[in-house]
């Protein structure tokens, strides 16, 4: 890898994973495996490490505009299943790589796990940081959008949205769910994705340009 490529690291930890009984916990494992393996079939760049059993740390080099969509995904995903994850995303340069992507290091690193434990401390759910103090200004105005929304899904409402980020028409999702459409599209608006594709969309628009 040449130095100081241009990334997304992703840190996350579950919440309240010491309070699991082991049935929950192998469900738990069982959620994350099968996330990560899909998610690393869809975007071949992700590396991807599971620590301590409870935390993740991800990296994206070439799909990176795609960190918020999997952050927002893995998040419904397991909130469906009534599990919590606080994701910290953090946008800048590799300027270490080792062989194993939690002992790695540069900025991209240092703008999202001092992040993700700030989220331990104030109990938010997610933190979009960055390279400069312009990027992260904004983005941290949107991560605390977000954190009002996610905060308030159900887990209907979660598994509506981890549809509709994989770019399902309401229409199968009504089919997927065994619901009518019209009660797709209330749990869409219930769940604030609007206010989420808006704030996604720009996402995507400015990480390719980072």
């Amino acid at each position: 890898m040449a130095h100081d490529q241009v990334a997304v690291v992703i840190s996350g930890d579950i919440v309240g994973s010491s309070l699991l009984k082991p049935a929950a916990r192998k469900k738990l494992q069982q959620l994350f495996d099968n996330f990560l393996s899909n998610a690393v079939v869809q975007w071949p760049d992700m590396q991807a490490q599971q620590y301590r059993g409870d935390s993740l740390q991800a990296i994206l080099t070439y799909n990176r505009l795609a960190a918020l969509r999997i952050v927002l995904m893995f998040q419904s995903y397991l909130m469906k299943q009534n599990y919590k994850i606080r994701m910290a995303i953090g946008v800048g340069t590799i300027n270490f790589k080792s062989g194993q992507v939690i002992t790695s290091d540069g900025p991209a690193f240092q703008a999202s796990g001092p992040y993700l434990d700030a989220l331990t401390r104030t109990g938010e759910l997610i933190s979009i940081a960055g390279h400069d103090e312009e990027f992260t200004s904004e983005w941290q105005v949107h991560s605390a959008s977000l954190n009002y929304i996610i905060g308030h899904w159900s887990p209907q409402q979660a598994e509506a949205i981890y549809l509709q980020l994989q770019d399902h028409t309401q229409a199968t999702m009504a089919r997927i769910l065994n619901i009518k459409q019209p009660s797709v599209h209330q749990r869409l608006q219930g769940a604030g994705w609007p206010v989420v594709n808006k704030i996604l969309t720009r996402f995507e628009s400015v990480i390719p340009m980072v």
